[in-house]
């Protein structure tokens, strides 16, 4: 007879890249430990491949698998290992589902094999009842749940309902939260902590390496990942860095339920950076922050072709300090003057004649020092863009293949004027800088 939490403990195996053999030798240490009686490891084997083929096939019941019965075979191991019982949780959660297992009950076990006592079968009722963290007075747990990282308010939050509520109610600032929705998985960052969601393993090499990763697992991964973020952001007070990507694989249907989450939400942000699929989503995604708040504005169109225009007619965009536009769509030269009040901006402009050129330098030109424009173009004559630029105030100047430069001195200032032509990509740069 094959014993308990053998299915669990050779998925927990296998999505932690163990062979059978290796996870067979996990088996015979615990039986050793625990005098649970061994099989053969051809027996061992011919279940070793039946769980994994019955889970390619989606047959296994999760939640029956994080039981606590089940999961002794896992825990023990993570114990024997020096695994900590964070690493241990969480490695589990991305296997079975945190919502699947109870933390109190798998608490209770890995301090137990922690402290030498291997008895699968122990009765707990025959201890005192424990004074549970809830009993505690309401200050205590507003102690505790301030100075958790983000991972762990992320992961405590899901032990009981009782518990949610309370780290719910703390309200909390944000240094960055980096929201990505894809067609196979969604990322999120907080902080330093990132979560993957996806129905099978990925791997994923974040561009911060000395981010904590975390996985989750599940076939409803986009409803668990959407459902995970209105919870952060109920608990959100304010946020220094939003960025939002969606990438075009996503359905227009998964922008909708991310737009109710914002609705449901309310939370302030510094700066927002919004990659956009469609066009018209990073308006509305835009519409929901407070105007005023929003310092920084970057938005980004896959297509480069988002309606810029329609950009200046938002209070938020009335209200903030600078904006970066460049990649998101182009703006009628008539609107230019909206931006002059920006310390920074950069956006594109469309169609460019050779007074609009003149007009963009002597703009250039009166600037207060401490400001920073760049105008982009991609429609416009190389020869009316030469004739534009003040030959007399040129201290800098190349012609060849790849492009064509001009460097002119902002007078009375210690700032210049760059006009660059991209050959290669056939673009307009004009920028004041240093």
């Amino acid at each position: 007879m094959l014993p308990p939490g053998l299915a669990s403990q050779i998925l927990y195996d296998f999505l932690d890249w163990k062979t059978a053999q290796k996870s067979y030798e996990n088996f015979l240490k615990i039986c050793y430990l625990t005098k649970v009686p061994a099989i053969s490891l051809e027996e061992f084997e011919t279940t070793f491949y039946g769980v994994l083929k019955e889970n390619h096939h989606r047959k296994l019941n999760f939640r029956i698998l994080a039981k606590i019965d089940n999961l002794k075979l896992c825990i023990l191991p993570d114990v024997l290992a020096g695994k900590s019982i964070e690493k241990s949780y969480v490695d589990m959660s991305e296997t079975f589902g945190s919502e699947n297992i109870d933390f109190l009950d798998f608490n209770f076990w890995f301090y137990r094999f922690y402290n030498k006592s291997y008895d699968l079968d122990y009765d707990r009722s025959l201890d005192p009842e424990p004074l549970e963290f809830l009993n505690l007075p309401m200050i205590i747990h507003h102690k505790i749940i301030d100075n958790l990282d983000v991972k762990n308010r992320f992961i405590a939050r899901k032990v009981s309902k009782s518990l949610r509520d309370v780290i719910d109610s703390r309200k909390i600032d944000y240094s960055f939260i980096a929201l990505a929705f894809y067609d196979i998985l969604t990322r999120f960052k907080l902080n330093d902590s990132i979560f993957y969601y996806s129905e099978n393993p990925i791997i994923m090499n974040p561009a911060d390496p000395s981010a904590e990763v975390i996985n989750i697992l599940d076939k409803n991964f986009q409803e668990m990942a959407l459902k995970d973020l209105e919870n952060v952001l109920k608990s959100s007070k304010n946020v220094e860095v939003l960025e939002v990507i969606f990438d075009g694989s996503t359905s227009e249907n998964q922008f909708e339920l991310f737009l109710k989450v914002l609705e449901s939400t309310k939370f302030d942000v510094d700066e927002i950076y919004i990659q956009e699929a469609r066009n018209g989503e990073a308006m509305k995604i835009l519409s929901f922050f407070k105007p005023g708040k929003l310092n920084f504005i970057y938005l980004e169109s896959i297509s480069r072709n988002g309606n810029a225009d329609d950009l200046v007619k938002l209070d938020q965009f009335k209200m903030a300090k600078s904006v970066d536009i460049e990649k998101y769509g182009s703006l009628h030269h008539s609107l230019i003057n909206r931006f002059f009040r920006f310390n920074e901006f950069e956006l594109r402009l469309e169609n460019i004649k050779r007074e609009d050129v003149i007009f963009v330098r002597n703009a250039l030109e009166k600037l207060p020092n401490n400001r920073e424009w760049a105008f982009h173009s991609d429609n416009f004559d190389r020869i009316e863009v030469e004739y534009a630029i003040d030959q007399s105030k040129v201290i800098d100047h190349y012609d060849h293949e790849l492009g064509i430069y001009y460097k002119t001195k902002v007078p009375n200032s210690e700032y210049f004027i760059s006009f660059y032509v991209d050959v290669k990509w056939d673009s307009l740069t004009m920028k004041r800088h240093k």
